[in-house]
């Protein structure tokens, strides 16, 4: 990459009115050139031309304002060697043609002026000269790359047919390529062009049409008689008329005529007339000779509307959204009061289980488990061993014998016994027969005393205390109620 070290500074003229910004703007938004410029957003513009005088060598220039306010704008030449007049003069006409300054626009604006709907449009464009490609090299490569194609994709062959064929240059750290001339670009062959382009054909076609062009003679395309300039692009085998329009009007800026009849041009007469949309003969008639400008002026107007509404829109919403974090949140349209203490954490939380886990840890300190640990081993088996077949089992009697020998109070303690160890919390049924074995014996005595003690500790249930009351009833001895415990 070849570092351009010399600098040369010079001004262009341009005629009035004129605007750089405009055409810095216009240049912004001009997409087949975007990666071959480099826009400063503080006014200034860089991209790289073939040396006038040396087809290996390139040079970069820098445009900006004009110090003296004047129409134009300072050039700033980089090259690697010293720039004589020829050369210099030479890299002068080629920028002026570029940003369109020798533009004379009197008559259109006049005209544009008596135009009602688009004399809006020009508080915004007024200034603005037309904007080309930057040779006609480059304009013949992109739209015939357009052709049956879309935009990117000329872009993007444009794009890498310089980088691979185009010369370098670098300036205060940035990389340019400039574009070679059609004498370099028509030696081309469709098999070096083909890796670069959708297939076969379209190389056969962009290296066809080059070589056709390049025989032509450019200053009769730019400077000659509208009609001879565009049967000479036709008669080169590729090009048709909305590509002969196009290099006419894009690249070698001449305004005399536009395809009005074609969608997008359509598209941009009715959004600046809107229903009352002037035919294409009738724009023609009033704009005259020059009607390519009003196309390219009104379509760099509605985008700036456009992009101007939307910039405003955005700066609307960043607004709204800072006014909005910096405002403290007002409790009074808040439908819940504040809370003066924080939420305790729900009872499922796996944190913290929360205040149902206390609760039951306090009113259910024990277990099942505690429960059953409590029991003595083998005491439920020995009550029923004893308990159950002797005095539930055999209410007939049968095992009365067994109590020979006892006195009436060793008899009462021994059924009193019983009846504890049947009354414990889970064997009431067991103790309510036990009762009614007791009572069939004859020992109502022994069951009512029992009776008391169970009710006074409130160890059996509402049934076993009914059915005790019915027993006692029935033998006569006893007509007590007890009360469920």
């Amino acid at each position: 990459m070849t570092e351009l070290g010399i600098i040369t500074r010079t001004i262009l003229s341009a005629t009035a009115p004129y605007d750089l910004r405009s055409s810095l703007r216009a240049l912004a938004d001009f997409r087949p050139a975007q990666r071959d410029i480099a826009l400063d957003p503080a006014g200034s513009v860089r991209r790289a031309f073939p040396h006038p005088s040396d087809p290996e060598a390139a040079v970069v220039v820098e445009v900006a304002e004009r110090d003296d306010g004047a129409p134009g704008a300072g050039l700033t030449v980089f090259s690697a060697d010293p720039l004589d007049g020829p050369d210099l003069d030479a890299v002068r006409r080629r920028v002026s043609a570029w940003l369109g300054l020798d533009d004379d626009r009197a008559e259109f604006l006049t005209r544009a002026d008596a135009d009602e709907p688009v004399r809006p449009l020009l508080a915004l464009a007024r200034g603005l000269h037309q904007v080309r490609f930057s040779s006609l090299a480059e304009g013949v490569v992109y739209f015939t790359l357009l052709q049956n194609s879309t935009q990117w994709f000329a872009t993007l062959g444009k794009r890498r047919l310089t980088l691979y064929f185009g010369i370098p240059a670098s300036v205060d750290g940035q990389d340019f390529t400039a574009i070679p001339d059609l004498p370099s670009l028509s030696r081309l062959t469709a098999f070096e062009v083909r890796p670069f382009v959708q297939g076969r054909n379209k190389a056969e076609r962009l290296v066809q049409v080059l070589a056709g062009v390049a025989a032509l003679d450019e200053e009769l395309l730019r400077t000659g008689p509208y009609g001879e300039a565009r049967d000479a692009l036709l008669s080169v085998r590729g090009i048709g008329d909305y590509t002969a329009h196009a290099l006419l009007l894009r690249v070698l800026g001449r305004p005399d005529a536009v395809p009005l009849e074609m969608e997008q041009y359509r598209h941009t007469a009715r959004a600046v007339y809107g229903e009352d949309t002037p035919s294409p003969d009738e724009l023609r008639e009033w704009y005259g000779p020059w009607i390519g400008w009003w196309a390219y002026t009104c379509r760099a107007a509605l985008t700036w509307i456009d992009q101007d509404r939307t910039e405003r829109e955005r700066a609307e919403r960043t607004r709204r959204r800072s006014a909005s974090a910096r405002r403290p949140r007002s409790t009074a349209w808040s439908t819940h009061p504040p809370r003066s203490a924080p939420r305790h954490p729900a009872p499922w939380s796996p944190q913290d289980p929360g205040c149902v886990a206390d609760d039951l840890a306090t009113a259910a300190p024990r277990t099942v488990a505690d429960d059953l640990a409590a029991i003595e081993p083998g005491s439920v088996a020995d009550d029923l061993a004893t308990a159950v077949p002797r005095d539930l089992g055999n209410p007939g009697g049968s095992d009365v014998a067994g109590l020979d020998g006892l006195t009436a109070a060793e008899l009462d303690e021994r059924a009193t016994a019983d009846l504890h160890s049947l009354v414990e919390p889970g064997r009431n049924d067991l103790a309510g027969r036990g009762l009614n074995g007791l009572a069939a014996q004859g020992l109502t005595d022994l069951a009512g005393t029992a009776l008391d003690e169970a009710a006074a500790s409130q160890s059996a249930d509402g049934q076993l205390l009914a059915a005790a009351d019915d027993l006692m009833a029935e033998q006569g001895d006893r007509s007590v109620v007890f009360a469920a415990g």
